[in-house]
């Protein structure tokens, strides 16, 4: 059995991962014996100030000599030309638009590209070594018939037809490169394993990098959690302003758990309803969650108030001022208060609630002015203890890098995240046109990579009311896939949704939330003025690992124009 680096890898896991290499990945670990280590979903990528360049290989067999085999596995539709293979991607129907346009890629200069990419980093952290690395292209789900294109080895190509061939066809590239090399060379052996293993950043393909960028967020960002716990104030009145990622919910959680463990009376408020129903999942009492609007409806109807028909405009408002004159009948309720998303609140808003909470009650406001999106003044709090945190333990970061770089924020964010990430990609659409087509093929690229429809968010710079894609009446299905949006509501205020893994919907209303990919589309300003800054800085912190903007062409020449690209 083959050694496997990252060793993490466990069948298990497969639902993560892009199938058909996971099934490879295994093949390699059984077929191959002990004398082979394989290098699984290998990242590299660079950060300078001129620019960033990024790649990735499916696998890297190693045998006992340190002759490496880079293998790129293609499992979607293949065309042959006369002079190369290609990778077709698009051309799928989605509704509405008719069917996307098909595109191909030159197999053959993806791998040239990756390997001279390899190549180049390990001579530039090595100075006068080299890297001996040949390459196999495994096409699973190809039958390649005739000739093959004069730019391509059959030697180093398994189609399904000699599928039962792969790993002898692996251990005859590398025996043979193997029995060339001599004892001088053995000494690039340590530095081989060095690179691949931590100096590149070999890691999990697609999902359990994304896993492992979920678990280092809750473990580094609990750390929020801990000082505040420690805290010491009487009356206990805690003011937390933490940039997005920094571990806000984790702290507003451990508040719940010690509440309920405790057997006290606890309410958390927030503004937005997807987030209130992400946390409805997580706390001990989901009853005890709610958005400002949902607990303003639920309280006029305890104390017999006439019910809101939420169908008709102006609905959320009077439900507002319907709370703000009742609070004073339920003051001293709750032992323990939260208030999350405390910058999207107005001042009227906040008294009222903070008249819910009895005398020696414990209450955390948790805030973030750099995503503050309805332009409301910022609560008065006299008194309160504040605490900031600017610290991101959830953006990847290159991510967080590049977040500086269009100076998104008032100061720089930290990066804390353990997980390097990729460099956002860029699909741009014409001025005044749809981003339709821009954003299916960003989301096909993105199923290409390996990342699952539930493990990415498409967010609309624009409201739901005037977003043709992520609105009630967008496209029901997405690069081939089924979405799930918004509809509207019922007329208790119950959110309706549609089937579907894809998740869309509108920067507004995914704040607090995350997804490991996120497609910001219907990206289009002139100017990126403080409302375009707290919008797209809202956006881009909602990945843990890739972000892909589909943008306008104007837009695109603001943002690089601010990269200096």
């Amino acid at each position: 059995m083959a050694r496997l680096i990252p060793s993490d890898f466990a069948a298990d896991a497969l639902d993560g991962l892009h199938a058909g290499e996971a099934r490879t990945l295994e093949r390699l670990r059984d077929g191959l014996s002990d004398r082979y280590t394989v290098y699984h979903g290998v990242h590299w990528a660079r950060a300078e100030r001129s620019g960033s360049a990024y790649g990735e290989i499916d696998f890297i067999v190693a045998n006992p000599f340190g002759q490496l085999l880079a293998i790129e596995q293609k499992d979607g539709q293949i065309v042959a030309g006369a002079a190369d293979l290609y990778a077709r991607y698009g051309g799928r129907h989605t509704a509405g638009d008719g069917a996307g346009q098909a595109h191909d890629k030159s197999i053959t200069t993806q791998v040239n590209r990756n390997l001279h990419a390899l190549r180049a980093q390990f001579s530039r952290r090595y100075p006068g070594r080299t890297l001996q690395i040949d390459h196999l292209l495994y096409l699973p789900t190809a039958h390649l018939a005739g000739v093959l294109p004069s730019s391509v080895d059959p030697a180093r190509v398994i189609d399904a037809d000699q599928d039962a061939q792969l790993i002898a066809t692996i251990e005859s590239l590398l025996e043979a490169a193997g029995s060339a090399w001599s004892d001088e060379r053995l000494e690039d052996l340590p530095h081989i394993e060095e690179f691949l293993s931590q100096r590149v950043g070999a890691a999990p393909h697609i999902g359990l990098l994304g896993r492992s960028a979920r678990e280092f967020t809750t473990r580094l960002s609990g750390g929020l959690s801990t000082w505040a716990s420690r805290l010491q104030m009487q009356p206990w009145r805690l003011r937390v302003r933490g940039t997005a990622g920094s571990g806000k919910t984790q702290l507003a959680l451990q508040a719940l758990r010690k509440a309920h463990a405790d057997r006290k009376a606890a309410l958390y408020v927030c503004f937005n309803r997807p987030l209130a129903d992400a946390m409805k999942l997580l706390a001990p009492n989901p009853s005890a969650v709610v958005t400002f609007h949902e607990l303003a409806r639920v309280a006029s109807a305890q104390l017999g108030q006439a019910p809101v028909d939420f169908v008709q405009p102006g609905a959320f408002e009077q439900l507002a001022q319907n709370f703000m004159a009742l609070s004073p009948q339920l003051a001293g309720t709750f032992d323990t208060v939260l208030i999350d998303e405390g910058q999207d609140f107005e001042q009227a808003w906040a008294d009222s609630l903070i008249a819910l909470a009895r005398s020696d009650a414990q209450l955390l406001w948790l805030e973030d002015p750099e995503q503050a999106l309805y332009d409301r003044a910022p609560v008065d709090l006299p008194g309160w203890v504040s605490l900031n945190s600017p610290v991101n333990y959830r953006s990847p970061q290159l991510l967080v890098e590049f977040i500086n770089w269009l100076e998104l924020t008032d100061e720089p964010v930290e990066a804390g995240s353990a997980v390097l990430g990729f460099d956002p990609k860029w699909y741009l659409y014409a001025d005044g046109g749809s981003a339709l087509q821009a954003t299916e093929q960003a989301l096909s690229d993105l199923l290409q990579e390996g990342y699952a429809p539930e493990n990415i968010a498409v967010l609309s710079l624009r409201g739901l009311a005037n977003s043709p894609i992520a609105g009630e009446k967008g496209p029901s299905r997405l690069a081939g896939m089924a979405v799930r949006r918004q509809t509207g509501f019922d007329a208790k205020g119950q959110a309706q949704w549609s089937g579907g893994p894809l998740l869309v919907d509108s920067v507004f209303r995914f704040k607090g939330q995350a997804a490991d990919a996120v497609v910001v589309t219907e990206v289009d300003f002139a100017d990126l003025g403080p409302r375009e800054r707290r919008r797209l800085f809202v956006a881009l912190t909602r990945a843990r690992l890739q972000v892909a903007l589909v943008t306008s062409d104007r837009a695109a020449g603001v943002l690089q124009g601010r990269l200096g690209a």
